[in-house]
C-alpha cells in the first residue's frame, strides 16, 4: 500500500507559508537536504539538515519549521542506521509538535508522522511493544481526524500492525488486521484502486504462508489483475504473484485453473520478453511440476528440453529496472 506519509512532503503543510528573505538560507539547506536524501546521499543529508539547524535559532521554540527540520534530520539519521541518533531527534520533534500552542489539521498530520516513524524505528530493532504504542498513538489521531473507516485507517492496520504481529508471531492479530484493512476498503475504494488491490494481496499472501490454499486463490484472483494495471507491464511483483496463484490453485488439485494461470505467466514473459529469453525457462518449469503431478510424463520431458534450450540462451538486459514502479511497502 501507498504510505500514509511521506518524509518530503510530510511538514509541506505546517511550512509552507510566505517565504521571509531571512529564512531562505534555511529554506535553501531543507531543499538540498532533501535532494540529497532523495539520491541516498544520507551522510550529505544529515549534515545539510544540521546546517538547516543551526538557522533556526532566530525562530520562535514551537516553530512549525525548527519541529520539521529535526524530522528531517531523524530520518537522514536512520537511513544511515544511526538509530539512536534517530529516535533522539524524532522525541525532539515529537516533543515540539505536542506543545505546539494552537493544534491545526497540519499539525495533527505531522504528528502523526512521527509518531509513524518512531513506531518505524522500533519495529526494526525489535522493540515491538515501543512500537505498538507509538503506533496506536498514531492511530488514533488518524481515526479522530478522518474517521475509523478511512482508507489511512486500513493503511495503517496493513502496514504497521499486521507486519508487528506477524513479526511477533501473533498470527490471528495479524490476520485479523489485514481483514479490517481489507473490508475499509472494498467499502470505501474503487473496485479497480491499487489500495484495495494490494489489500487483497496482503490476504492473499497471508493465507498461502498460512498453508491454506483455498482460501488464498480467490484473494489472488481478484487483487492481481487490480495490481496488474498499477505496475510496468510484467514486473516482477506481478510475476510473482501470478506464479503464487498458479501454486496455490494447484495446490488443490484444480489442475485445468492452474495451468490456465501459468499460460497467462507465460505468455507476459514472452510478450516481454521474447519467446526465447532465458527467464521464460522459469514460467516453463511450472508445467514440468503440473504435468508430473498428473502423470504426464511425456509432456514434462517435452518442456523440460526446451527449458535446457533456454538455459543455454545467453542472458539479455532487462526491460526495465526492476525495482521501478513499485508504489508501496516495507
Amino acid at each position: 500500500m501507498y504510505r500514509l506519509l511521506h518524509a518530503a512532503g510530510l511538514w509541506a503543510l505546517l511550512i509552507a507559508g510566505g517565504a521571509q528573505a531571512d529564512e531562505a538560507i534555511w529554506r535553501n539547506h531543507m531543499a538540498t537536504a532533501a535532494e540529497a536524501a532523495k539520491r541516498s546521499d544520507h551522510a550529505a543529508a544529515v549534515q545539510l539538515y544540521e546546517a538547516a539547524l543551526r538557522q533556526t535559532g532566530g525562530f520562535a521554540p514551537d516553530d512549525a519549521r525548527v519541529a520539521a527540520t529535526i524530522f528531517g534530520l531523524a530520518q537522514a539519521q536512520r537511513a544511515q542506521y544511526d538509530y539512536a541518533a534517530a529516535e533522539k531527534n524524532y522525541l525532539r520533534a515529537l516533543g515540539l509538535l505536542e506543545t505546539a500552542a494552537s493544534p491545526s489539521e497540519a499539525r495533527n498530520t505531522s504528528l502523526a508522522g512521527v509518531l509513524n516513524a518512531l513506531g518505524d524505528l522500533f519495529r526494526v530493532q525489535g522493540r515491538h511493544a515501543d512500537a505498538e504504542m507509538y503506533y496506536r498513538r498514531e492511530l488514533t489521531i488518524i481515526e479522530q481526524t478522518q474517521g475509523s473507516d478511512s482508507p489511512a485507517v486500513a493503511q495503517a492496520l496493513s502496514n504497521n500492525f499486521a507486519a508487528l504481529y506477524r513479526a511477533q508471531g501473533r498470527r490471528s492479530e495479524a490476520e485479523a488486521a489485514y481483514k479490517r484493512a481489507f473490508a475499509i476498503l472494498e467499502k470505501s475504494a474503487p473496485a479497480d484502486d491499487p489500495r484495495l488491490g494490494f489489500a487483497l494481496i496482503d490476504l492473499a499472501e497471508w493465507y498461502q504462508g498460512e498453508q491454506r490454499p483455498a482460501e488464498a486463490e480467490p484473494y489472488y484472483r481478484r487483487g492481481i489483475p487490480i495490481v496488474e494495471k498499477t505496475l510496468p507491464p510484467a514486473h516482477p511483483r506481478v510475476l510473482n504473484l501470478l506464479q503464487d496463484w498458479g501454486v496455490v490453485t494447484q495446490l488443490q488439485g484444480r489442475y485445468k485453473e492452474a495451468e490456465a494461470v501459468y499460460r497467462m505467466l507465460l505468455s507476459l514473459i514472452e510478450r516481454t520478453y521474447g519467446a526465447d529469453h532465458p527467464n521464460v525457462a522459469f514460467a516453463l518449469n511450472n508445467f514440468v511440476g503440473l504435468y508430473e503431478v498428473q502423470g504426464r510424463q511425456s509432456d514434462a520431458n517435452a518442456v523440460r528440453k526446451r527449458m535446457l534450450a533456454l538455459n543455454n540462451a545467453p542472458l539479455r538486459t532487462q526491460p526495465y529496472v526492476p525495482e521501478q514502479g513499485v508504489p508501496r511497502r516495507r
